[in-house]
Formats: structure tokens, C-alpha cells, sequence
């Protein structure tokens, strides 16, 4: 017979043995590992700043996202307060905008001393609802700034006809549709100015940076001066004194990305289209297996548009036991952003949003990313279904 204290022991090392699963996160850097090569090169070499690399990466962006004029800068915030300040969005000034975004988003519009007029959201996509648009625009209005909210694209044609009847530039802040495309048009092409985020968690990412679209060549222009403080860096003079000759006539911003930064962008670009395909697939399987589940009801998505699924987000009934019941299951769930009218410095909370006083109730995104497996994938789905 064995002692009691033999006992004890065996059964807490067969506790220890037993297999716990990890938890499955929502989100997953990409890196690969040419993406590592690439910077221990930089870091070997002289220049680690703004040099040849960004330059290749501005390249590259223009060929494989065909977007004609890219600025790259050192984040998706700076991308988006470079467009307003070039679009001439200034202290006092109005900017339609959603509350339903990273609070990053509508900081950039602070940071130009000028104010965020909030509109609804289409509580079926999470983005911008063109129809609440145009009876908040006043004369103070300097320009419309739309989120594609989970990469799926907001309806443009509506948005931009509003602001062309009312001359006002479109900005969208892409930070979540690297990838995605509209009516056969690739994010980045289609107003006068798109902003994506090269963050840590984003399709692609340098660590942390930023671009910024033009579609003409002036404000190509603006944006290549203002992100390193209004300076022309490609009409410099070389003087005798080891300091180039030239003129500063516009202010201007820290917002250049650097080598180390576009050296990941280099390497990691070319594998956009297969991880939006993965995505894409984890989506697939996602709207397919739990169509039909209780308390949950699916986002809408139009055949006309492309969406690369930065976020899966669903309609969840009873929000908080289904992240009780996932948590406890190993799956990480999570809103994503809160409504930016709650935070003081946004506030009050406005009460004539209809639509995102629904969605802040019961919107929820689970794991999508890269590095999912198919085994991990079925694991969600099972989760889910058991109920909460």
C-alpha cells in the first residue's frame, strides 16, 4: 500500500503533466525572418536613419500597392495629422469624423487645435453612415475623416460625393484595410489622402510607422517637406561647413520613418497578399460555422468591396458573459477601441448617435491573425458554440 505522502505527490505531478493549452491571443505580430536580416544589416551599417532603405520602401509601396505619391512616416498618427495639416485643417476649424475608432484617430484633429463633429456609424459595418453626414457640416468645416472600420471599406462614392457638393477633402484613416480594395480600387488610390499603420499588430509592420497616399504630386510634395520640419531634403546644397545649405518657409514635423523601420517594411511588404488571404480564410471559416450560432449576429459585407479583415467583429447578445465564457476557454476576445465621445477630452457623449450607442453594446472581435492555425481556428469555433 502506498504512503500517504507518495500518494500526494504522484497525483500532483500527474496535475503538473497534464496538457493546459495556451491561450489563443486576438492579435499576433507578423515577423519574418527576412524581416531580421534586413535590420542586422542596417544596424551594421553607417546609416540607420532616413537614408537609401526608406527610399527602397517608398519604391516598393508604389509598385505593389500602386499608390502613386507614398509618404512614409514614423506612425499611422503622424500619417493622419499630416493629411490634416496639409489639407489646411487648422485652430478652430471643424472635422467630421467617427467616434468609433482608436482614440489616435481623432487626437490627430486635436493636435491641429481644431475640433472632431462626431456622426453615426452604420451599425451593421461599424463605419461612417454617409447619410449622417452632410447636416453636421457647417461653414467651419475643413475636411471628412472616415475609419474603415476592421478593414472593411466605408462606402466612398456616397462620402466623397458629399464632399465634393461641399469642397471639402476626404481623409481616410486606412490604419485597419492595408489590402483591402473598393469597387476594384486598392485602399490608398481613391481620395485625397489615405493613412495606413505600419503598428506592431497591424497586417504588416516596421515595429511602429506609417503612410501617408496622395494623389497629387503638390501634396506628395507638402507631405515629403513636413514630416522632417519643412525641410526640402532633395534640393539641399552641400556646403564646405558639413551642414547643407537651405531654406525652412513652412513648419514642419518629426515624422520621417528611419532605415531600421523600413528595412522590416522591405521584407515584409511582399507578404501582404498572403496574409490577407489567410485572414480572408480565417473570416471564411468564422461567418461560415458560426452563421447560425445563438446570440450572435454577423457584420455586414457587399460584394462591391474587398475587406482584409484587420478585426473580426461580430454582434454579440449578453457581451460580458461571452468574454467570461471565452476567457475561461483560452480565447482572447475584445472590443477593440471604446467610443472616443466617452473620454473627457473628446466629451461630452453625445446622445444623437443612435447606431453607435447599439454597437458599443454588443460589438465583440476574436483571435484573426497570421499566425492562427487551422487547429487553433476549429478551437475558437468549438469555444463559441458551446454557449455562454
Amino acid at each position: 500500500m502506498k504512503k500517504e505522502s507518495e500518494a500526494v505527490m504522484e497525483k500532483e505531478t500527474k496535475q503538473v503533466e497534464a496538457p493546459v493549452r495556451k491561450t489563443i491571443p486576438i492579435q499576433y505580430p507578423y515577423m519574418n525572418e527576412q524581416s531580421i536580416q534586413n535590420v542586422v544589416e542596417v544596424m551594421r551599417s553607417r546609416w540607420i536613419g532616413q537614408a537609401e532603405k526608406v527610399e527602397e520602401f517608398e519604391a516598393m509601396i508604389k509598385q505593389q500597392l500602386k499608390i502613386p505619391f507614398p509618404v512614409t512616416v514614423n506612425s499611422g498618427t503622424a500619417a493622419v495629422h499630416l493629411a490634416l495639416d496639409i489639407a489646411g485643417v487648422g485652430p478652430g476649424d471643424e472635422v467630421i469624423t467617427t467616434s468609433l475608432t482608436c482614440a489616435a484617430t481623432n487626437h490627430a484633429i486635436l493636435m491641429q487645435y481644431a475640433k472632431p463633429v462626431f456622426a453615426d456609424v452604420q451599425y451593421d459595418t461599424g463605419n461612417i453612415d454617409p447619410e449622417d453626414i452632410e447636416h453636421r457640416i457647417t461653414p467651419k468645416t475643413k475636411a471628412v475623416l472616415v475609419v474603415h472600420w476592421a478593414g472593411y471599406p466605408c462606402d466612398m462614392d456616397e462620402i466623397n460625393a458629399i464632399a465634393k457638393k461641399h469642397n471639402l477633402p476626404v481623409i481616410e484613416d486606412a490604419a485597419h484595410a492595408m489590402g483591402a480594395s473598393y469597387k476594384g480600387k486598392p485602399m490608398g488610390t481613391i481620395s485625397d489622402f489615405t493613412c495606413f499603420s505600419l503598428q506592431a499588430i497591424k497586417h504588416i509592420t516596421t515595429g511602429d510607422g506609417g503612410i501617408l497616399c496622395t494623389n497629387n504630386i503638390q501634396d506628395y510634395q507638402k507631405g515629403i517637406r513636413r514630416r522632417w520640419f519643412g525641410i526640402d531634403r532633395n534640393h539641399r546644397i552641400p556646403s564646405v561647413l558639413g551642414h547643407a545649405d537651405y531654406d525652412i518657409v513652412e513648419r514642419g514635423f518629426k515624422y520621417h520613418m528611419n532605415d531600421i523601420a523600413a528595412a522590416i517594411g522591405l521584407a515584409q511588404l511582399p507578404d501582404l497578399p498572403k496574409i490577407v488571404a489567410r485572414r480572408k480564410a480565417i473570416a471564411r471559416r468564422y461567418r461560415e460555422e458560426l452563421a447560425d450560432v445563438q446570440g450572435i449576429k454577423m457584420m455586414e459585407y457587399k460584394n462591391d468591396r474587398d475587406c482584409s479583415y484587420w478585426l473580426f467583429t461580430m454582434h454579440v447578445h449578453r457581451r460580458e458573459e461571452f468574454c467570461r465564457a471565452m476567457l475561461e476557454r483560452g480565447v482572447e476576445v475584445s472590443v477593440s477601441h471604446y467610443r472616443n465621445d466617452i473620454y473627457t477630452i473628446f466629451g461630452p457623449r453625445r446622445k444623437d448617435l443612435p447606431n453607435v450607442d447599439k454597437i458599443d453594446n454588443d460589438m465583440m472581435c476574436i483571435p484573426i491573425h497570421a499566425k492562427l492555425s487551422d487547429e487553433d481556428v476549429t478551437y475558437v469555433i468549438d469555444a463559441i458554440k458551446k454557449g455562454w
